[in-house]
């Protein structure tokens, strides 16, 4: 599919309208941040029988590189099976519905950024999501067979660096990875094509790569590795896997700080569903377990490799811990958020072109929220009060 992508001068993507007020952290799964190499990227919405919001909900895809938004349907079908289905223009047929005039306040929208078509998302960081992996996980019998949440792993990585206010791209393991500062593969099960190479060229060169548990089990025909795993990974990240706790929906565990960790993340975090043990040879340990009988046990550790870093997750660690050690190792990777704080439930991204950086805010809170729009920026869409109202959108724009 990526390489396909390649070659399309045109890509649409299709994107059912739920927004982050339905699904608070929606765009932890954003599709839009999948499509990086559209040279026009048109978004493709669904208009559901109870529709949302449409406007923050549209304005977000061209937040992430759509340069336009079309809808399905535009008329609502008179007979067979999908005749309730949500429509621009319902069975009623008139112009004074809600949903006929928030479409129409999208093109008013599109009509007021149109100078933005043509510019590009450029992300610093990366977050891992293969569709085929999540298909073999899923294949796989145990060590949980009721569900592995691979999902929700790939969904606590994006979140928590969206909430550092960066760019954040979606990516399969036929993507390049040399442009990014960061990049994370959660429950990376399968290596394809020899996927662990580029992993360790990754870091080998600069990049900060985050694996987790269950990493680097079998390969591209879901044949295990023998000699260890994380598979082609093991001395990169200092370490090698032993075996996995598999824990029942009510069990947890936690991970405990290490005292003088490099860095410098402290405190308590719980972890649930899986927790792996690892033999640690040459990485610092960064936090360890803290109950049942792997009790003192590695979790979280770090190797310096080459001239970047390796980063091992052991457990399915809770949102917290992933906030704050992404906090921390944007940071240390040397990424510049455009907004020095991000307020909770706001999304922070930019796109740019040759020129200009255009900053989209967008607030999905259910309250208002205090953003400063910096001195720099001029506000071309939106009110330019530092208070945004719930669902509002802002777009600020900053000559390079």
């Amino acid at each position: 599919m990526y390489a396909l992508l390649l070659e399309l001068p045109l890509v649409a993507g299709l994107h059912r309208l739920i927004t982050e007020v339905q699904a608070p952290h929606r765009h932890a799964a954003t599709p839009m941040t999948t499509i990086v190499v559209a040279v026009v990227h048109i978004l493709l919405q669904y208009v559901h029988p109870v529709a949302p919001v449409l406007l923050p909900a549209s304005l977000q895809a061209v937040a992430h590189g759509s340069d336009s938004v079309l809808y399905f349907q535009l008329h609502q079908s008179q007979g067979a099976s999908e005749k309730f289905h949500g429509a621009v223009i319902d069975h009623y047929g008139g112009e004074d519905t809600r949903v006929f005039k928030e479409v129409t306040e999208v093109g008013e929208a599109l009509e007021a950024l149109k100078e933005v078509c043509g510019s590009q998302m450029k992300s610093p960081a990366a977050v891992l999501y293969d569709r085929e992996n999540n298909w073999a996980i899923q294949d796989a019998q145990g060590p949980r067979n009721e569900n592995m949440f691979y999902t929700e792993a790939v969904q606590k990585q994006y979140r928590a660096l969206r909430e550092q206010g960066l760019n954040v791209d979606v990516i399969c393991m036929e993507h390049e990875l040399s442009s990014y500062k960061i990049v994370a593969a959660p429950m990376a099960y399968m290596f394809k094509d020899g996927y662990e190479e580029r992993l360790r060229a990754y870091a080998e060169n600069g990049g900060t790569m985050v694996i987790t548990y269950w990493t680097g089990l079998v390969d591209g025909t879901d044949k295990c590795f023998l000699g260890g795993t994380p598979y082609g990974l093991m001395e990169a990240a200092g370490l090698r896997t032993t075996e996995i706790d598999a824990l029942y929906d009510w069990e947890e565990n936690h991970g405990i700080s290490e005292p003088g960790n490099h860095l410098e993340i402290s405190g308590t975090y719980t972890c649930k569903n899986l927790c792996e043990l690892v033999k640690v040879s040459d990485a610092e340990v960064l936090m360890r377990y803290g109950d049942d009988f792997y009790a003192g046990a590695p979790v979280v550790t770090h190797k310096a490799y080459g001239k970047g870093h390796v980063y091992y997750v052991g457990a399915d660690m809770e949102q917290a811990f992933y906030s704050d050690f992404y906090g921390k190792a944007a940071k240390e990777a040397g990424i510049q958020a455009p907004l020095g704080f991000v307020p909770a439930e706001v999304s922070v991204t930019l796109r740019e072109n040759q020129e200009n950086e255009y900053l989209f805010i967008q607030n999905y809170a259910r309250e208002t929220k205090a953003v400063p729009v910096p001195a720099e920026y001029e506000v071309i869409y939106g009110a330019a009060d530092e208070i945004m109202q719930p669902l509002a959108t802002r777009v600020l724009k900053k000559k390079k």
